[in-house]
């Protein structure tokens, strides 16, 4: 289990900085004033002004939500541990259970740290369901002790729970009343797109009459993943030439 959460976690940060990101100015500042200004300012973050220690991303796929906790981590300079919830899945009665209970005990034991958790409505959707497991609830009922606990202890052991999903009406009420501040995310507009263009095609060779902003206008409605795969596919066009 020890083998299998190390395999997700970087210390030191991720090497993501902000301004790997294109667009997203307000998250990247609410980030930057809420979690980044704590962690050098300890001192003046005490009490009412205490920093969040939950907090989840909401908002359509491809928007930047994990580069966002990469960069968050990279620059509060803090043990990066990126968990997808397949990786808390076992078919062993319990394993789920204990894998979870193991994770926040090696984030505190390298705090401070920074625990992000993809798609967390697959394990923390609500509770009382017909269809649902007695394993699901256990499950829930664990990283909801969990992430009460930590909220609790000193700023030497600081860790950070950041969380991303589309479907933010499926968590549960609990679980989402731990996450104090909840940020979304949204589709990029039209210089983040025109940003997104410029660095994905950077290394390609472009004829004069290519018109980057009216490509930008044109891409109205998709995410920063769909724009970075039209690039792909535009700079493999030479190929068939």
């Amino acid at each position: 289990m020890i083998e299998a959460i190390e395999q997700t976690m970087t210390r030191n940060g991720t090497e993501v900085t902000w301004d790997d990101i294109a667009g997203l100015e307000e998250p990247k500042e609410l980030f930057k004033q809420t979690i980044v200004l704590p962690a050098l300012m300890p001192n003046f973050f005490k009490g009412i002004r205490r920093p969040w220690r939950g907090v989840c991303m909401v908002g359509p796929p491809g928007t930047g939500k994990t580069l966002l906790a990469k960069a968050v981590a990279t620059e509060c300079q803090t043990t990066f541990f990126a968990v997808n919830c397949g990786d808390l899945a076992s078919k062993w009665r319990g394993d789920s259970e204990k894998m979870i209970k193991l994770l926040f005990e090696m984030a505190r034991h390298f705090a401070p740290s920074t625990i992000f958790i993809d798609e967390i409505d697959t394990i923390g959707s609500q509770r009382g369901q017909p269809n649902e497991h007695e394993a699901s609830r256990r499950v829930k009922a664990q990283l909801l002790v969990e992430m009460d606990g930590f909220c609790k202890e000193e700023d030497g052991k600081r860790v950070l729970v950041l969380a991303a999903t589309n479907f933010p009406w499926m968590l549960d009420e609990a679980l989402r009343r731990r996450f104090e501040q909840r940020i979304y995310i949204p589709l990029p507009d039209k210089p983040a797109r025109l940003s997104l263009l410029r660095s994905s095609l950077k290394e390609v060779r472009q004829s004069d009459d290519v018109d980057l902003e009216r490509f930008a206008e044109q891409l109205h409605g998709y995410s920063g993943a769909d724009i970075t795969n039209v690039c792909r596919k535009a700079a493999l066009m030479g190929v068939r030439r």
